[in-house]
């Protein structure tokens, strides 16, 4: 009987303790997210709070006003910061507005056209906050991931998503017809894989970080696809790989003052 009684209590306490590794596994299975782990409850956050020291409302003055045009992000703690081309469409001098308000003049440093990326540097005078990327070739479909940018001109302003297709081909011309895929020109840049996400861009956006859920950068927002449709549409984001390429051609160009030339990414 008291055999009988050990064997018992020792198969309770074997399924207890499977029980509780199942409720482990599922629980941290469902937090991978293949780019960072977002915990239960948490989600973005601090992702989220990590990049808005870095992420940047781009402005030129006019008539004494800011007049936002897109937005940036900071990459090295000595004040490099990278946007769309077309964000500033060549301008030699902009602002760079925080999300605290702060403002620093930022001065082109070098722009490669050919993929849509544009470096500037300020001069913080002290170590800024700055993002980190991640390989953009580990990017999946499904994967959660977070925007940041200053839409309206509303620095610091995050959205969130999920990447819904990687190596997104965009060409011309797309149609046996010969018209542009995206008939309202929303794509005109010459980058043929594209990351697609849901996560909302909209005006002023462009040129800010789109994250993974641990605060890395995969991509930088280039531009939206919505056809008109109210609350809906696609964005799309230049992988970071190209990103962090054009960034560490032109890393080592002069300070403010001193513009590099521009070349295609290798």
């Amino acid at each position: 009987m008291r055999t009988q009684q050990l064997l018992l209590a020792a198969a309770g306490a074997i399924g207890l303790i499977i029980l509780i590794l199942l409720i482990v596994a599922f629980s941290r299975g469902g937090d991978d997210d293949g780019g960072g782990r977002v915990k239960p409850g948490v989600g973005f956050v601090s992702a989220v709070e990590k990049a808005q020291a870095a992420t940047v409302m781009l402005s030129v003055s006019s008539d004494g006003e800011a007049m936002p045009m897109g937005s940036g992000f900071v990459v090295t703690t000595d004040g490099l910061i990278v946007t769309a081309a077309h964000v500033t469409g060549g301008m030699p001098v902009v602002n760079a507005v925080f999300a605290d308000g702060s403002v620093a003049r930022a001065e082109l440093v070098g722009v490669d056209e050919t993929v849509d990326v544009a470096v500037f540097r300020t001069t913080p005078g002290k170590p800024m906050k700055a993002l980190s990327f991640a390989d953009s070739n580990l990017v999946r479909a499904g994967q959660p991931v977070v925007l940041m940018g200053a839409p309206f001109g509303l620095a610091g302003t995050a959205t969130s998503g999920i990447v819904s297709a990687v190596n997104r081909q965009i060409g011309r011309p797309a149609s046996p017809m010969g018209e542009a895929r995206f008939a309202d020109g929303a794509l005109r840049g010459p980058v043929v894989a594209y990351i697609q996400t849901d996560a909302a861009l909209t005006t002023g956006g462009s040129g800010g970080p789109l994250l993974n859920a641990g605060g890395e950068v995969i991509g930088l927002a280039s531009s939206r696809e919505s056809r008109g449709d109210p609350g809906a549409g696609l964005s799309f984001a230049i992988p970071s790989n190209v990103v962090k390429a054009v960034v560490e051609r032109f890393k080592a160009a002069p300070g403010p003052g001193g513009q590099a030339s521009s070349n295609p990414a290798p």
